[in-house]
């Protein structure tokens, strides 16, 4: 309620909020849809949207963790996350493993070795300290890559289940559905912070609600979707769901709060970086598939 008195009692941060809820909201309106439909024909069109969701994710991230001399990192970092999508794609288009992802897996720490001295302390370090931090940049810059192309290919992997499809749908509305629920609950009703260090907005009672919500939706899902579990399962796909999402967002607000930025970038007008948005979604791709691989008949 203090929120929503705030705004009432300021007129221009209640138009500074107006204007930004309506540019994310016109700004969603238009994405989700491309994003369904294209979810919808599968294939190769979901090998494309997921491969420039990582390239430009794996930029962001490794802005994130570089330094301004390191800058030339990012195309390498965003280049070698979208070909390890496109090569977890060729795989399951049954060619084999030894020639699409263990390359691409094998190459990276490779080519990121010239970038591992870019900065100009390598000029002066002594061999010792040259390959401690080589060895520090190339196990981060591999991590980059790793985090965002390897988790966005389970989307590739989860469709490629029994009604994979309609598990990525439903992973993208309970994400969703927990994100509006535990804004407008926290925003409303919020007194306990949660993690008041990492993310200053998130609350217990905002918590509750978007738990109650990815219940309530998992079960809706359950029954819109006609998937392959039964009650009990759906209740708790939308558990595990939920705890990844919150886990995920966690992780990349510690991240910014860390490196000292408010978005992950700028590329979503009212969002932010892609990195924004999904970095509740990436870990739940993994969550969801390995739920729907061992426990779902």
């Amino acid at each position: 309620m203090k929120e929503l008195w705030r705004l009432l009692i300021s007129p221009q941060e209640k138009s500074s909020k107006v204007r930004n809820f309506f540019i994310r909201t016109v700004v969603t309106a238009f994405l989700i849809p491309i994003t369904f439909v294209v979810i919808w024909a599968g294939g190769w069109w979901l090998t494309a949207l997921i491969t420039v969701c990582a390239v430009l994710g794996g930029w962001e991230l490794a802005n994130l963790v570089t330094t301004n001399k390191q800058k030339p990192i990012q195309y390498i970092c965003s280049i070698w996350t979208g070909a390890l999508v496109v090569s977890v794609g060729l795989y399951l288009e049954d060619i084999g493993f030894i020639i699409t992802i263990l390359p691409v897996l094998a190459s990276i720490p490779f080519v990121l070795i010239p970038f591992a001295f870019w900065d100009k302390w390598a000029i002066k370090a002594n061999l010792a300290r040259k390959l401690s931090r080589a060895s520090i940049g190339i196990t981060k810059y591999s991590v980059v890559t790793l985090i965002i192309g390897g988790l966005l290919s389970f989307a590739l992997l989860l469709n490629d289940l029994q009604g994979g499809r309609d598990w990525i749908y439903s992973i993208i509305i309970l994400v969703a559905a927990t994100d509006v629920a535990s804004y407008i609950f926290g925003s409303l009703f919020g007194r306990r912070k949660l993690v008041p260090k990492i993310s200053p907005s998130k609350t217990w009672e905002g918590g509750i609600a978007g738990l109650t919500f990815a219940i309530i939706a998992s079960v809706a899902l359950y029954y819109l979707f006609d998937l392959h579990a039964n009650l009990g399962k759906s209740v708790g796909f939308g558990v595990v769901i939920y705890f990844s999402a919150l886990f995920g967002d966690l992780l990349e607000s510690s991240l910014k709060r860390i490196v000292g930025v408010k978005d992950s970038g700028s590329l979503i007008p009212g969002h932010g970086g892609i990195l924004d948005r999904m970095d509740s979604i990436l870990l739940s791709l993994f969550v969801g598939y390995f739920f729907v691989l061992w426990t779902i008949d």
